[in-house]
């Protein structure tokens, strides 16, 4: 597959076709009960993005004839300084997914690749991220390991 990889936001912003994409396949991904839950999803992650773009940004794998078959995002922390060493930033990772049609084809691949290659230049410390067991394996390929040193609290 000929894929294209697009990164939106940040400075660089993001345009309606990249939001039209997002809502796309997130609908593919969960698809909507009604027209109804459809169309509030589509204003939900607009408005959504209006109010994290500065801090997050999405990759977009489309195919070379036009149409988005995955995507990933990812918000961008920034540590608060610690003396001697100031501050540092690290990537959390979410919502890789790619159609089921354009799976097993180096889509997701190349969307992480690119989206490494990107933390890399920006001199990020850590790419983060919570798998889907059936994720791990691809994860690791990447070279991602466990990570034991979070905790939560389910509100």
């Amino acid at each position: 597959m000929t894929l294209r990889i697009d990164r939106v936001g940040g400075p660089e912003g993001v345009t309606d076709a990249d939001l039209a994409d997002l809502v796309a396949l997130r609908l593919a991904w969960k698809p909507a009960a009604s027209e109804e839950d459809a169309a509030a999803l589509d204003r939900d992650l607009r408005a959504w993005w209006g109010s994290e773009g500065d801090r997050r940004r999405a990759w977009l794998a489309r195919h070379t004839q036009g149409y988005a078959v995955g995507m990933a995002n990812a918000a961008v922390f920034t540590r608060m300084p610690v003396p001697g060493r100031g501050s540092a930033r690290w990537l959390y990772v979410a919502n890789v997914f790619v159609r089921p049609e354009a799976r097993r084809a180096g889509v997701g691949r190349a969307l992480m690749e690119a989206m490494l290659a990107w933390a890399r230049d920006e001199g990020m410390v850590r790419v983060v991220l919570a798998p889907s067991e059936m994720s791990i394996q691809f994860y690791r390929e990447l070279g991602f390991r466990e990570a034991n040193d979070l905790m939560r609290r389910d509100l």
